[in-house]
């Protein structure tokens, strides 16, 4: 299977985007505002809360920032007008981040204000090691003026263990994932079962320290453990939700853990850099080739 999905992440960049478009579908909420709501009141319907994120990442110019920043203040309104159960996540390095701390903070603020404006949530994602530092000090500027804010940390950075311990409170929202990044593995875990294990060791010591945890992760395995640990623990229902890529094949166990009265929010993708994206993640987790195969063969007969 491993061969199968290096030989599938090979040929695609050579496919027509229309291909590339059609086996992606699943994992994308169409490129448009209009299509983007629509998803997302199909999974409210469903049950699911949503995290929107708009593709894209590493903006060129100040101009380019700001039009991100504006678009991501017209989805707080859309989301206030359309009654929405959603939020936003960003990446800093989308609004400005590379082109230095004054441009990204200035950015970022302008959203904290839309997300109080509409009495919103607003994530920062996490994007690879040299960004790392000036993430989190930024998240620290945010939630002095504003409390609806939230960070995510990868359960793959040997320093993730820290930094928890450093943030954890009351007060604390984070988003744990695994990590997609490629990083020198003098500052990561490389072995799976480390990961895993980690994964594990930081929502359990952020839910001890009273912090709301976004389990982010499409391992069944972690998954089911912690589910089963909340439950013998009692872990109130309301510090803590599990999250899912928008088209990751577990469907069978998001409706599981609905059906347990657990929150679940669907991370929804969407926008003009939908190619790049699909292409970009596929190299970095070659497992989603496989899901992507999966999807081909259904479409294709309709199975």
């Amino acid at each position: 299977m491993k061969l199968l999905n290096k030989l599938i992440i090979t040929i695609i960049p050579f496919l027509p985007k229309s291909f590339v478009r059609l086996v992606a579908s699943p994992y994308i909420a169409g490129t448009t505002n209009d299509e983007m709501i629509d998803s997302v009141l199909k999974l409210n319907n469903q049950g699911y809360d949503v995290a929107i994120d708009i593709l894209g990442e590493h903006v060129k110019t100040e101009i380019e920032a700001e039009r991100i920043t504006n678009h991501y203040k017209e989805i707080y309104q859309l989301i206030n007008q359309n009654n929405l159960s959603a939020n936003i996540s960003i990446k800093l390095t989308h609004i400005g981040q590379d082109l230095g701390y004054d441009v990204v903070k200035k950015n970022l603020f302008e959203l904290l204000k839309a997300a109080k404006e509409t009495n919103n949530f607003l994530r920062i994602d996490m994007e690879n090691s040299p960004y790392t530092s000036e993430t989190i000090q930024l998240y620290k500027e945010c939630i002095k003026i504003y409390d609806k804010v939230g960070i995510v940390l990868q359960a793959y950075m040997l320093r993730s263990e820290n930094d928890l311990e450093i943030l954890s409170d009351e007060n604390f929202n984070v988003r744990i994932c695994k990590g997609i990044y490629v990083e020198d593995e003098s500052i990561v875990f490389k072995n799976f079962y480390k990961i895993r294990e980690n994964y594990i060791s930081l929502v359990k010591k952020g839910l001890l320290n009273n912090s709301y945890i976004a389990i982010a992760t499409h391992d069944e395995e972690i998954i089911n453990h912690l589910s089963s640990w909340i439950i013998e623990n009692n872990i109130p229902n309301s510090q803590f939700e599990f999250q899912s890529l928008h088209g990751v094949p577990i469907e069978k166990k998001l409706q599981e853990l609905l059906s347990q009265s657990f929150k679940v929010r669907i991370y929804l993708p969407f926008g003009d850099n939908w190619y790049d994206y699909s292409i970009r993640r596929l190299k970095e987790n070659p497992k989603m080739a496989g899901y992507i195969l999966k999807n081909l063969f259904k479409k294709i007969f309709r199975i």
